[in-house]
């Protein structure tokens, strides 16, 4: 069929409303009245053999509804195509249906119902509702292998006419594509895209939206019914069928909702009775909170008098900040100017030490080039060594043929020179013959006839055994190829192997060691194997250098400079200890190798900090630290880098632009901070860094070269290589038994070939000598009466035709002589190229030597150098350091002395306030005046920037001895006065606090009752609207029951027991027969029972109004007959209902189903058995 044909148009006249509110019952109804009222426990119905006409008097529920009309084709909701890839069994397939009949048919295990799962998932169902997995990842294709990024769905539905979903937006069809991802970080959810394949949406909302328009309900049993499902309803019992109806028509839903509702009434009543229960105490404790206020309007006075005293304190605490503050700026001031000297003498050392940086990138560059170019050279030796080898072959069959000729002319010239004694012999016996001639006659015929019957034997076994000597030559020639392939394979995983072996040598050389020692200091190694060997005298743990412990994650190489930038060359070649008798015997181990002032330095750490290390924070969202990129197993090292170079506090990223993004905030006065715990920001690829101080941005650019001596952690290479060799050793051991297996082969087809060559000779040598023996034995007998005389005309033949056999034989082998010579040109070329090849690889090699020799020069030259830019380094870093801490120290100065203004500041407001209150109750005779209590005591930043700085007349020891003084006289005055709250402020607002709570109390109870009444008149009135729907839905049921089979002369009855919730059938076989009317449907033909079945199916599905209805191996239990007639019954149905789109999936015979416009039938190809990964597969299948 082709893929492009176009579907008709069709309109669909609406979707379906399923609110519950949008329903209406058909008169009005009491609210006293229960649910007796409505009760249809037994619904009643005319005889089965009177067909029930449709009522279209009166007003029924449902009859505002939207249905697609019938005689057309819907216009949308219908499936125009379904594609996955890597879903399942499927690799890739589409499938595109027809808008009325559908049969997919395949073997089973050929992906039938995979087609279901993926419009099921495609759709918003879960996973476990296909039966097929637990979660989607499980039903991604398991032969894609690990490299599987995940599956992709996609269904394409109608969207014409104007029951279409935003057709302004989609047109007329809309693609919903659901990904699945089996990676981290993978987009897994849904896409919403129009009809042109542009994605409009990825809101699951708006798929929601999409399908409740549409009336798309691929979880309802009946709209989808899959295998589990199927089976369920065809072997069910009546309660299974009645619980299957009512899943399908969503009463089992409502009934649930509204189960849900009662329950929250009860909560809402248990909260209303505990509300109730603890009002008495809030109000008693309301009351004691409100005569206790009333109290301490007697000694406002005095607080008013106690709020001044500590406003003067707030005062005295500013001015003296203020004082601190200027002495430890004055004091920064100094060290800045100490720090720029030393930065100006590191800049000239550091000019020096970079002379030498670009002869060696000129040899690295150099070296590079080298490394590509050995890498090409032999690539192109191992190409010419294999046409080398396919050049040889010719010649070394050629040489074997060789071989074979020259032992065939050994065997001729054996044969001449055997028919040259025999000549000679012949000649000899003439001379030599005498003898009585009757005794020589006896003996002669006795000879003769026992020579015959040995000659005759021996000729039998010639011809079977030359045929053995030829068949082992050519067993033996055939091993040959496969001999020298398994060899080539065992050198080559041979080589692979030593490969690999080189490989984790030089992965462990670089993961650091004593090697790398010298990067952190001249004297690191020295003083390092000196602690080792007097590692005894140590009382305590011993750390060093620094730089040792230190190893870049892996994966984030590309922050390893700036890493090592932010933590400070001077510190990596530090040793740590964590007692003062340590750090004496490691400062003498550190005279005696000669380490200087700033070599080697020691760094006491407290005992504890050698336990385990410190808790960092994780790094923000979008950047780095140092501790994430850095890793350091040991604590020492660890909580050494955390309390002298802050590498918690050091952020890393990208660039500039990111960090500042992700880390940098600005208040509404333009002042600056840092998200989080983060103190400095260090950006790529140069090292500058930013950080706020005193809520300033300060960016400084740093124009050193980055070095970079921490090592990369290469425990996962190195763990992945010895996997790796694991796996060559077991190829290896495989290839040494093939090649043990087919040599042994080889020497027994060989030693079986040189037996029989043998006995060969032997026996063609017997038959020749008896052959020999019997001519002279006749020819005595011939001429025994006369004069003995011999013929030798034979024997001279025999020695011709042996001669004539030796020369055809040289000239075969001159023939091939010369073929050989004729190659040979060829295969000298390809291994003079091979040669030269061998020799530039060779020179490639020499050329890198001296270039490694040349930067390992280098490297000595500039650790001495080095050595000069470390101790200046070091100097800087320690006036960086002091001038840190001393900014660290000013900006904390300036934060206290800024907290001490806001709260002199806020002391003074609420002073100012308390005299304004008690002056407006005074002026009001003593009583509070309205609305006091209300007053914000919360000033704004306006009110506090008005308030004028105070110089206080005392200081602040004076202050806070006034402050005491009054709060116990105060104190004294309440005890006396019995109150229990000390606070006149606190006491006014827990009064405040206890008033607002017993409000909110009683208005809480005062709405749940409100609530619950509303929800007990909303549920009662609900439940009668859902008695009245499931009748509705029960009768519509019946009706087209017997609708569907009246279409088969018969006529039926659903009988609906909604107490006991069974659902049971009864079928009368002829609509004009009464006496054919049964009850017991397993007492019908597998055909009647299964048509029967089928007609509740689709009446039950009558009243759903889905555009669309999937059926998954309904007819997996009936019987070839029955299944025939019902398959025909089936589609004559579905082809009346062309309003409804119908997909039947079944793994049975569809052979005699003729297929027309309304009717596609889709053969899926039958499962490939036993395919390896990687093999062919499933693929998009074409109709």
């Amino acid at each position: 069929m082709d893929d492009d044909q176009e579907i008709d148009d069709g309109r669909r006249r609406g979707r379906r409303h399923r609110d519950d509110d949008d329903y209406e019952p058909a008169a009005d109804a009491d609210d006293d009245d229960d649910e007796g009222d409505y009760n249809d426990n037994n619904i009643s119905s005319p005889p089965p053999n009177k067909k029930k006409k449709k009522s279209s008097s009166g007003h029924s529920p449902l009859n505002d509804r939207h249905i697609n009309p019938t005689g057309k084709p819907a216009e949308a909701g219908i499936i125009q195509e379904v594609y996955v890839e890597n879903f399942m069994c499927h690799r890739k397939l589409s499938v595109k249906l027809c808008r009325n009949v559908n049969f997919i048919h395949g073997q089973n295990g050929s992906g039938k119902s995979a087609i279901l799962a993926a419009i099921q998932v495609c759709l918003g169902a879960g996973a476990r509702r296909t039966h097929r997995a637990r979660n989607l990842k499980d039903l991604v294709r398991k032969e894609a292998g690990a490299d599987c990024s995940g599956a992709k769905l996609r269904v394409t539905l109608l969207n014409k006419g104007s029951d279409g979903f935003m057709p302004e937006v989609y047109g007329d069809t809309i693609t919903v594509e659901r990904s699945i991802s089996m990676r981290s970080g993978g987009f897994n959810g849904y896409k919403l895209l129009d009809h042109r394949g542009r994605e409009q949406s990825r809101r699951k909302a708006d798929l929601d939206a999409m399908l409740d328009q549409l009336n798309i309900q691929v979880e309802n049993p009946v709209a989808v019914l899959d295998q589990e499902e199927a089976k369920k309803f065809l072997t069910g019992k009546a309660e299974d069928k009645y619980e299957f109806f009512t899943k399908a028509t969503e009463l089992e839903r409502l009934d649930r909702c509204y189960a849900n509702i009662h329950d929250n009434i009860m909560e809402q009543n248990d909260v209303k009775r505990k509300a109730r229960e603890g009002l008495q105490g809030t109000i008693d404790t309301t009351l004691q909170l409100k005569k206790e206020w009333d109290q301490f309007n007697e000694i406002d006075k005095m607080e008013v008098e106690l709020q001044r005293a500590r406003a003067e304190g707030a005062w005295a605490v500013y001015q003296e900040m203020q004082e601190k503050m200027e002495l430890d700026m004055r004091e920064a001031n100094k060290f800045s100017k100490s720090l720029e000297k030393r930065r100006a003498e590191l800049v000239n050392f550091e000019a020096k030490l970079n002379v030498t940086d670009d002869e060696e990138i000129a040899l690295k560059n150099r070296l590079d080039e080298l490394n590509e170019e050995a890498r090409l050279a032999a690539e192109a030796k191992m190409k010419l060594e294999q046409d080398f080898r396919i050049a040889e072959n010719p010649i070394k069959a050629k040489e074997r043929d060789m071989k074979i000729l020259r032992t065939e002319i050994k065997t001729s010239q054996k044969k001449l020179k055997s028919a040259r004694r025999r000549l000679e012999q012949a000649r000899q016996d003439i001379i030599e013959s005498q003898g009585n001639a009757a005794e020589e006659e006896r003996t002669r015929t006795r000879k003769i006839a026992e020579t015959e019957s040995d000659l005759a034997q021996a000729k039998e076994r010639v011809a079977p055994l030359k045929e053995q000597v030829r068949q082992f030559l050519r067993e033996y020639e055939n091993l040959e190829d496969p001999k020298r392939n398994a060899m080539d394979a065992h050198n080559g995983t041979e080589r692979q192997l030593n490969a690999v072996q080189q490989k984790i040598r030089s992965l462990q050389s670089g993961a650091g060691g004593n090697n790398t020692l010298a990067l952190f200091g001249p004297k690191c190694r020295s003083l390092y194997e000196l602690v080792q060997k007097n590692s005894r005298r140590f009382t305590g743990p011993v750390a060093g250098p620094v730089g040792m412990y230190l190893k870049i994650v892996n994966g984030k190489e590309k922050y390893a400079k700036i890493a090592e930038y932010a933590i400070g060359s001077g510190n990596l070649g530090r040793f740590i200890v964590s007692n003062q008798a340590d750090f004496r015997l490691l400062d003498s181990l550190r005279r005696q190798v000669g380490c200087g002032n700033r070599d080697c330095s020691i760094y006491k750490i407290s005992p504890r900090s050698t336990q385990e290390k410190y808790n960092t924070p994780p790094p923000p969202d979008g950047v780095e630290t140092v501790t994430s990129v850095v890793s350091v197993e040991n604590a020492m090292v660890f909580n050494f880098l955390v309390d002298l170079c802050k590498i918690d506090e050091a952020a890393l990223a990208d660039s500039k632009e990111i960090s500042e993004d992700k880390l940098l905030k600005k208040d509404g006065s333009g002042r600056y901070s840092i998200h989080g715990h983060v103190k400095k920001v260090y950006c790529l690829p140069d090292g500058d860094f930013w950080q706020v101080n005193k809520g300033l941005l300060n960016m400084v650019s740093n124009d050193r070269q980055l070095k970079q001596s921490i090592g990369v952690d290469h425990s996962a290479a190195i763990d992945s290589a010895k996997h790796e060799l694991r796996a060559i050793q077991t190829e290896l051991d495989r290839n040494k038994r093939e090649v043990k297996a087919i040599n042994d082969q080889s020497n027994r087809v060989k030693r079986e070939w040189n037996g029989r060559t043998k006995e060969y000779e032997r026996l063609t040598s017997n038959v020749s000598k008896m052959e020999q023996l019997l001519e002279e034995l006749k020819e005595q007998a011939e001429t025994s009466e006369e004069v003995p005389t011999i013929d030798t005309t034979e024997y001279e033949n025999d020695i011709t035709v042996a001669e004539e056999e030796v020369d055809d034989l040289k000239k075969k082998e001159s023939t091939i002589s010369e073929e050989i010579e004729a190659l040979q040109p060829e295969v000298e070329e390809l291994k003079k190229n091979l040669d030269e090849t061998a020799t530039r690889n060779m020179k490639i090699l020499d050329d890198m030597e001296k270039i490694e020799a040349g930067l390992e020069d280098i490297v000595k030259g500039q650790n001495r150098r080095q050595e000069v830019v470390n101790k200046c380094r070091a100097k800087v870093q320690e006036r960086e350091y002091a001038l840190v801490q001393q900014e660290a120290v000013v900006t904390q100065s300036k934060e206290i002395v800024a907290n001490a203004l806001l709260g002199a500041r806020k002391v003074q407001f609420a002073t100012n306030l308390e005299e304004e209150r008690l002056k407006a109750k005074e002026a009001n005779g003593g009583i509070a005046v309205r609305g006091d209590d209300d007053m914000n005591d919360e000033p704004s930043e306006e009110d506090l920037e008005a308030i004028e700085i105070v110089v206080p007349r005392h200081d602040t020891k004076r202050c806070q001895a006034r402050v005491a003084s009054k709060e116990k006289k105060i104190e004294t005055e309440k005890k006396r006065r019995n109150l229990s709250e000390a606070d006149p402020a606190v006491a006014r607002d827990k009064y405040l606090r206890a008033k607002k709570a017993l409000d909110s109390k009683m208005d809480q109870i005062k709405t749940i009752e409100q609530n619950v009444d509303m929800l007990i008149n909303d549920v009662k009135e609900r439940k009668k609207r859902w008695v009245l729907f499931r009748s509705h839905i029960a009768q519509m049921t019946n009706i087209s029951f017997d609708d569907f089979l009246q279409k088969k002369k018969s006529a039926g009855q659903v009988e609906f027991d909604h107490e006991s919730r069974q659902l049971n059938l009864i079928v009368q076989k002829d609509n004009t027969d009464e006496s054919t009317q049964t009850k017991d449907v397993k007492a019908l033909s597998g055909g009647e029972r299964s048509f029967t079945t089928l007609s509740l199916l689709l009446a039950i599905g009558e009243s759903l109004e889905t555009p669309f209805r999937v059926m998954d191996e309904f007819d997996v239990f009936l019987d070839p007959v029955a299944r025939k007639l019902a398959l025909k019954t089936l589609i004559d149905i579905s082809k009346e209902m062309e309003h409804r789109q119908f997909i039947f999936i079944t793994p049975q015979d569809l052979s005699n189903i003729p297929t027309d416009p309304k009717l596609r039938i889709y053969h899926l190809k039958p499962p490939k058995r036993g395919n390896m990964v990687g093999g062919p597969q499933q693929q998009t299948l074409n109709f």
